[in-house]
């Protein structure tokens, strides 16, 4: 008896366990307003958020309207990140008008994307969402993450993934210019 006792109990705190992690999922996945939900689509205005520079000083994504922005979210733990960032930085030194490249950092210390921003020597601004609050409103799943967003503030392209040649990053860059 004591047997069956035991292996009941096992059982139910399974299925506990089970209904719990089956809870935090949906929440997790359904938690979002159906505006954000629709915010990451083409053509659709894109989520604003404030984060922390590099500086220590504070930065909305909406200080950037009018001028299109290439919206990176990276770590430096991501090697498909740590590749496109000289790429993306090449690009960005050819400069071209009212057109910004904003790498947000997520997850890491203001010490980790300093050092690495400081090795690659980025030009570009190097925003910090520590708590990944910003990138949950892009619905980013998967790091490198890309959005253009055009100088109305709404997203014109998402594109996942690692960016593969600086000639990319500069079309991409290209494409939001007025």
């Amino acid at each position: 008896m004591g047997d069956l006792t035991h292996k009941l109990r096992r059982g139910a705190v399974l299925l506990i366990a089970g209904l719990i992690a089956a809870a935090l999922a949906y929440t997790l996945f359904h938690a979002d307003s159906k505006e954000t939900a629709v915010a990451v689509r083409a053509g659709a205005m894109a989520p604003d958020f404030t984060v922390t520079g590099l500086d220590g000083r504070s930065v909305a994504l909406s200080d950037y309207r009018g001028k299109g922005v290439l919206l990176n979210f990276w770590a430096s733990w991501c090697g498909p990140c740590t590749h496109e960032m000289p790429r993306m930085n090449e690009a960005y030194l050819e400069g071209i008008p009212d057109v910004e490249i904003v790498a947000v950092n997520v997850g890491e210390s203001r010490g980790t994307a300093n050092e690495f921003a400081m090795q690659g020597n980025l030009a570009f601004p190097v925003l910090l969402d520590p708590s990944g609050e910003a990138a949950r409103k892009y619905r980013v799943v998967g790091l490198p993450a890309t959005f253009l967003i055009d100088p109305d503030g709404k997203i014109a392209a998402v594109r996942p993934g690692e960016l593969t040649s600086s000639a990319e990053v500069k079309k991409l860059l290209q494409s939001l210019s007025r």
